[in-house]
């Protein structure tokens, strides 16, 4: 494994900005958090086509990723050899290097061809840079991006341990990842968690008050389990959810179902409005359609005719789907009379969809994500921009004031202009959902892993502190082992360079 320890080694220790400067990539396209795991996901790239560095391509000519040779773009960064490898009929000229070193180098060289252009625009995440790859021929195994992606981990383990960092392994418990702080009676809310891998396909038991059973919950594959409830009396709630010797409590308070106030804005609805029905009373329409653009869904389609377009569903869908604190999207386009759907868009608390808040220094606040111009995950719900801002001036005051050095709150993707589905993420599609930088020792955010020494973990405590305060925040993902422990985050895959933070709808006003 000598080759491969020094691939790693010399991989670790590259500074990927500079690099790309000299063979050809826009630099500054690529987000400097971006960087860490690009490396982690390309060094999975070179384990897969190598073998691990045991093919012959890889120990007789150090080319590592299956690199064919390319002119002009390879010339003086590699030269061409004939062979036969097992995936090729017959022989085919490939990129032979003279040293590790010129590999990673035209490695990324290779990555400035035609095919490639654009690359930059496509590196928020591994699994979105490897499948750009893909979509641009660069492998025709329909399952390439699968079997890399299933390598990221041991990518990152040995370019951590190569820095002298050992990244400890999780192992699972029955933990709730999701939950609701306080809900209203009639509310129909999802409680989301994880369980150990031994569980799967195990049954949840589930007990109301420590008196009430509920229907048990089968624990999936990949051992999370989710399920949706209703409490129909307030009041201060439990729910104790067990598999074998393992159980698990969490508290949730329920109240009254609030009337539509006097003074309030109302929408007389006798028929339904949305997707699948025919309404043909102008004045409802126009009223569902007015209050969804008032309220910042601007895509609505034209509030004077009866016309239900695409923008119309889609806008119902997502606000549906926000009000139900999904994290993607799963309303049905229709507004029921009385139900609640036609409530909540009365409320005094709607949801409003908007940018989220600019930078501000004096609270100590960075919006990186709305810096970015190549990007547009810039917008969410009015209850997560409060919950930014106040999530910034408790950090400011509970800790930057006392230790003016430390990296602001710096947040990045939230969700796109109209919400849905997002390239980039699983779920950020409802606009409750917000990803922060790590901050580091420097000052600045973003860019390393917990277990990089520019981490500053007393910054973090204190910034996962004051996520915690927050009253509609239900999950914070985190995968630093001590904060972990402190109860300050829980672990989800692939959270070992940014925090992941949610928020529920509030009650409704």
């Amino acid at each position: 494994m000598v080759l491969l320890d020094e691939l790693v080694d010399k991989y670790a220790a590259k500074d990927l900005g500079s690099l790309f400067n000299e063979v050809g990539i826009k630099s500054d396209k690529i987000p400097p958090g971006n960087r860490q795991h690009l490396k982690e996901v390309t060094l999975g790239q070179w384990l897969l086509e190598s073998g691990r560095a045991t093919s012959e391509l890889s120990v007789k000519h150090l080319n590592f990723a299956g690199l064919k040779w390319r002119e002009p773009e390879m010339n003086g960064f590699a030269t061409a050899i004939n062979i036969k490898v097992p995936s090729e009929p017959q022989a085919v000229d490939f990129c032979k290097f003279a040293s590790v070193d010129d590999f990673i180098k035209g490695y990324w060289r290779f990555l400035t061809r035609s095919p490639y252009q654009g690359l930059e625009e496509h590196t928020d995440t591994p699994e979105i840079f490897v499948k750009f790859l893909k979509s641009q021929g660069y492998a025709g195994d329909p399952n390439y991006v699968s079997k890399v992606m299933g390598l990221l981990s041991e990518a990152q383990q040995l370019l951590a341990s190569a820095r002298g960092v050992a990244i400890p392994l999780f192992s699972p418990k029955l933990q709730v990842t999701r939950a609701p702080n306080e809900v209203e009676t009639g509310q129909n809310f999802r409680v989301e968690g994880v369980a150990s891998p031994e569980d799967k396909g195990r049954i949840l038991s589930i007990k109301i008050d420590n008196r009430f059973p509920a229907d048990g919950v089968p624990i999936s594959e990949d051992g999370k389990w989710l399920f949706d409830f209703v409490f129909h009396t307030a009041g201060d709630r439990t729910m104790q959810i067990s598999v074998g010797s393992q159980t698990v409590e969490i508290k949730i308070k329920a109240v009254e179902e609030t009337p539509t106030p006097l003074g309030s804005i109302v929408i007389n609805l006798t028929k339904p409005v949305g997707f699948g029905v025919v309404n043909n009373n102008l004045g409802q329409v126009k009223a569902v359609k007015e209050r969804l653009r008032n309220l910042g869904y601007d895509w609505v389609g034209n509030p004077n005719t009866v016309t239900i377009d695409t923008g119309t569903v889609k806008a119902i869908k997502l606000f549906q789907s926000i009000i139900a604190g999904r994290s993607t999207l799963a309303g049905d386009g229709r507004i029921d009379v009385g139900g609640v759907t036609h409530r909540w868009l009365q409320a005094a608390n709607a949801p409003r969809w908007l940018t989220m808040p600019p930078s501000d220094s004096t609270i100590g606040f960075v919006n990186y994500e709305l810096e970015q111009t190549n990007d547009n995950h810039d917008f969410g719900t009015h209850w997560l921009a409060d919950t930014i801002l106040a999530i910034a001036r408790d950090y400011q005051a509970s800790y930057r004031n006392a230790n003016s050095g430390a990296a602001p709150f710096a947040i990045n993707d939230v969700s796109r202009p109209h919400g849905g589905d997002t390239p980039d993420h699983a779920g950020h599609e409802t606009g409750l959902m917000c990803d922060v930088l790590l901050p580091r020792n420097d000052g600045q955010s973003g860019g390393i892993n917990y277990w990089d020494s520019p981490y500053d973990q007393k910054a973090t405590r204190a910034l996962l502190k004051s996520i915690r305060k927050q009253k509609l925040v239900r999950a914070v993902f985190f995968n630093d082992p001590k904060l972990m422990g402190e109860g300050l985050c829980v672990h989800a895959a692939g959270h070992q360079h940014h925090i992941h933070f949610e928020i529920n709808p509030p009650v409704r006003a």
